[in-house]
């Protein structure tokens, strides 16, 4: 798959190949949308003329899936949200049994810049080219980067349903995910300010503290640990806020982002999009957090029998509906939480949960959540909590994650231990 150079707004030009791609692009392309921006500054009444636009939305619709029919509505909101000078709008789809398409807003026109052919969203190739090509020809202070499709803490961001390790695929459920660490990998060199997943499940400390530590250079990230509505973003009131005011920054537009999702999901229309949440994750806390959450693992583990019964009945009390539970998970404040108020505050383990809590208020900033998520017990960040070990190994719905759940930092640095002398095996 190859991404043509854009001659000018809203025209494209040459097909490259992508080998020579990137080093062709920042030879012979220029950003004339940008060419004629003013960016204002607040700087002593002074105007400063740039050629950069101040953000680049781009949104990785991988719809070639049973979700497919769900594209239109989205399209649309991007298409009434607008772009201007100051915001570029890009969007890489592929639905199911079409081919995919590049295409940006130039207003609030939708343009087609070219029909790729079939294409594998759930190929780290796919997303790099998508990022070269907006950071090339469209230039811009920020970026933004919204993930649109089914979402996995373990899988990860993005399912192709027609591929198969790069290859039609026969199965109906089988198909190519791009994996957390594919992502990682097609970012690097890219600064992507926000991070936002459009997605199921996504806001888990394990998922969240693999992208911090293994390098995605982002400030934010949107997330969420449960299921979401079919409805998702709305993306038209987010570029309606951002081309209101383009200099806003990138923590001001994740909170927007959040602001938005509990609006739209105030009055859900079904049971599903009852529980939902969105959270904002200030990512140079993260590690903090997670380091936070491990040594309360290692207190733990360090008299287990006296703490056994009550992680159990902090585990019951955290658990979180509509799939969670079945797939092993919790939420991870109110696990906490439960165990600190359930102990002495000289505790040492209230002390460490103490501690968790005060790193979740620096990590965690905000969060888009209905009145009865809310009720329900989501603080904003899941993790992974089977009851039993031979329920994670065993279970149709958790057999499948252990090697992947394996190959993240977060067990491997102490949780997965944590796990197995709770439940008897260490």
């Amino acid at each position: 798959m190859t991404f043509r150079a854009k001659e000018s707004k809203g025209i494209i030009c040459v097909l490259v190949s992508a080998l020579f791609a990137v080093s062709l692009f920042a030879g012979l392309v220029t950003a004339e949308k940008n060419a004629n921006a003013v960016e204002a500054v607040e700087d002593d009444e002074e105007v400063v003329l740039s050629g950069t636009a101040q953000w680049t939305v781009l949104v990785y619709m991988a719809a070639d899936n049973d979700l497919s029919e769900l594209t239109d509505t989205d399209i649309e909101e991007l298409k009434a949200g607008g772009s201007s000078a100051e915001v570029n709008v890009l969007i890489l789809m592929d639905k199911l049994n079409e081919t995919a398409c590049l295409m940006s807003v130039e207003g609030n026109v939708l343009v087609t810049l070219e029909d790729l052919g079939e294409v594998n969203m759930g190929d780290e190739e796919t997303l790099e080219q998508f990022v070269d090509y907006s950071v090339t020809n469209y230039a811009s202070e920020h970026m933004l980067l919204f993930f649109w499709d089914h979402g996995a803490g373990l899988d990860g961001v993005a399912w192709d349903q027609t591929m198969e390790d790069g290859l039609p695929g026969d199965d109906e459920w089988g198909g190519d995910w791009l994996s957390h660490h594919e992502a990682i990998s097609a970012l690097k060199g890219h600064h992507v300010d926000i991070f936002a997943t459009d997605e199921c499940s996504i806001g888990q400390m394990e998922t969240v503290y693999e992208y911090s530590v293994k390098g995605l250079d982002t400030d934010y990230m949107v997330a969420s640990e449960s299921g979401i509505g079919y409805r998702g973003f709305t993306y038209d009131d987010i570029l309606l806020r951002l081309n209101g005011n383009p200099y806003m920054g990138e923590e001001e537009l994740s909170l927007i982002i959040v602001d938005e999702y509990t609006d739209e999901f105030s009055v859900p229309p079904s049971q599903w999009e009852i529980l939902t949440t969105q959270s904002v994750f200030n990512m140079s806390e993260v590690e903090a957090l997670g380091q936070a959450v491990l040594a309360l693992a290692d207190t733990l583990a360090e008299d287990i029998d006296s703490y056994s019964s009550v992680i159990s009945a902090a585990r019951r009390s955290s658990t979180t509906p509509a799939g969670s539970t079945a797939v092993g998970r919790i939420d991870m404040p109110t696990f906490v939480g439960y165990i600190m108020n359930s102990l002495e505050k000289n505790d040492p383990v209230a002390v460490a949960c103490a501690d968790v809590l005060s790193a979740y208020d620096l990590c965690m900033i905000g969060m888009g959540v209905t009145k009865n998520s809310d009720l329900f017990g989501y603080q904003g960040m899941g993790i992974m909590f089977p009851p039993s070990y031979s329920m994670y190994i065993t279970s149709s719905w958790t057999a499948y994650m252990y090697e992947p759940y394996l190959t993240f930092e977060f067990p491997n640095a102490g949780w997965w231990a944590f796990l197995e002398t709770y439940w008897g095996l260490a």
